[in-house]
């Protein structure tokens, strides 16, 4: 039996400038889904996976996803990531801010 877990990993932040979540330490799962949300108004956001062997050194993992204006809601899947886990989001500025919620879901 499979065992799941979904992390709430940003909660409505307001964004404006570049981002990136928290570490997370998923080691024990298998697939990683980062769902990032943007409440109303916002501009174009380029949403990344990145991996990390030690939670502190990032690359990019996986296709960017573009939310774009008008977009609600993307995905990012992982299914070779090692230890450490986040999601990098682009953009937003100090002219055009994002309000986003992030998140995780793991299985394993």
């Amino acid at each position: 039996m499979q065992t799941t877990h979904t992390s709430v990993i940003a909660r409505r932040m307001r964004i404006s400038a570049d981002f990136a979540t928290l570490p997370h330490e998923a080691g024990w799962a298998t697939e990683a889904v980062f769902f990032t949300q943007a409440e109303g108004d916002h501009p174009a956001l380029t949403v990344t996976a990145q991996i990390s062997p030690d939670g502190i050194n990032w690359l990019p993992r996986g296709e960017a996803q573009i939310l774009d204006e008008g977009v609600s809601m993307v995905a990012n899947s992982l299914t070779v990531f090692g230890n450490w886990v986040r999601i990098a989001i682009s953009g937003a500025s100090q002219d055009r801010e994002a309000r986003v919620l992030v998140h995780l879901t793991l299985k394993g």
